[in-house]
């Protein structure tokens, strides 16, 4: 009679750790259900800044080099200009699903866009500025990639022929 008490105690004591268990990752599962959608709208913020950001380099590189590009229909009016980095400025309230080090680069380089916006289409636009502000997109860019813009290689159609 004692084994079977010795064996019935142990069972519960085992059947209490395992109900233990169940209860702590049944509590994790909505922390970790939020760091699964903190991680997709950082992607998402990610994929459309650097959207934003590749529209405004052709511009900033004409500004820079005081010449017409190749494709002048890249360009942006001022107007445009303004409200492009308008609308960074908007996405970067989203920007506490991002890195402290994205968060920094994004902060640099919109204060500075929105001195070059104001800027934009008058001489005033020095071509240092404009070098300089287009340095920081590519390194925005660059730590933007770095910490997860893509979770896989993008299929480049244009690079390949179509049969």
């Amino acid at each position: 009679m004692d084994e079977l008490w010795n064996s019935i105690c142990v069972d519960w004591q085992a059947l209490s750790a395992v109900g233990t268990l169940a209860a702590v990752l049944v509590a994790l599962l909505p922390i970790w259900r939020e760091t699964l959608r903190n991680r997709a709208k950082a992607r998402s913020l990610r994929f459309r800044l650097c959207s934003k950001l590749t529209v405004l380099r052709p511009s900033l590189i004409a500004a820079g080099t005081q010449s017409t590009p190749d494709t002048p229909a890249a360009l942006l009016s001022p107007h445009d200009f303004r409200q492009a980095v308008s609308s960074i400025g908007a996405m970067m309230q989203e920007s506490s699903v991002l890195n402290a080090a994205e968060q920094d680069q994004l902060g640099i380089l919109l204060a500075n866009l929105e001195a070059a916006a104001q800027l934009y289409g008058t001489d005033d636009l020095h071509t240092e500025s404009a070098n300089n502000t287009l340095a920081l997109l590519d390194s925005a860019v660059a730590i933007l990639v770095k910490h997860g813009l893509l979770t896989g290689e993008v299929i480049k159609p244009w690079g390949k022929t179509l049969r």
